[in-house]
């Protein structure tokens, strides 16, 4: 058992570290009413400034611990999933609105297959949302690109991150430098941020 100057030193560093990682980031508040304030759907709103937020004290809080090895392979999967559900939200949110207000472009998002055209999708227009919880991230950056919320480069990005998390990627990932952890990080990051850019652009003109 921890006497209490051992407590206290440890209590100390966990401080430290905690207030590294909050460091130059905004609060989820801050997110949620600037970055995201785009999104109509409040609830929405406030998941997506947590998880953005959450995600990125999860990489400060690697980098101020040095991790290396399997930990860096488990901070850098972890910042892969949670970016990939923030575009995921933010693809589906525009798309739905899209399908709601009357502002699709091409038949594509009217398929299973937007590519093949194959398994006709029955929508109900006033509410989306029951269909676009069975679509895929696939499906949702390919009529993304259709409805021209994204270009041709972020539907590569996006792609990429798509990819990155529905593949473990164990022994690539488990050996990581810290040199390919950092660049990891930037492209999911940079992934991110271009769909909130993207996405907030083609929503306020509708």
């Amino acid at each position: 058992m921890a006497n209490p100057i051992q407590k206290q030193f440890g209590d100390v560093v966990i401080n430290a570290f905690a207030d590294f990682a909050r460091s130059d980031l905004k609060s989820p508040e801050d997110y949620r009413d600037n970055d995201f304030a785009f999104v109509d759907d409040r609830k929405l709103r406030e998941n997506l400034a947590e998880v953005f937020y959450g995600v990125r004290w999860i990489y400060k809080l690697g980098l101020a611990l040095l991790t290396k090895n399997a930990e860096r392979a488990a901070h850098v999967r972890a910042q892969i999933v949670d970016y990939a559900s923030v575009v995921e939200a933010l693809l589906s949110y525009c798309i739905g609105h899209a399908i709601e207000y009357g502002h699709t472009t091409g038949t594509g998002f009217n398929f299973d297959d937007p590519v093949s055209r194959k398994k006709p999708i029955k929508w109900i227009k006033t509410n989306p949302e029951p269909q676009l919880r069975k679509r895929s991230l696939w499906w949702l950056v390919k009529v993304s690109r259709e409805f021209g919320i994204i270009s041709h480069q972020l539907e590569t990005e996006v792609d990429w991150l798509r990819k990155q998390r529905n593949t473990v990627h164990l022994r690539q990932r488990s050996s990581l430098g810290r040199t390919a952890y950092l660049n990891q990080s930037k492209r999911a990051f940079d992934a991110c941020i271009m769909t909130i850019q993207a996405t907030r652009r083609w929503k306020r003109n509708r």
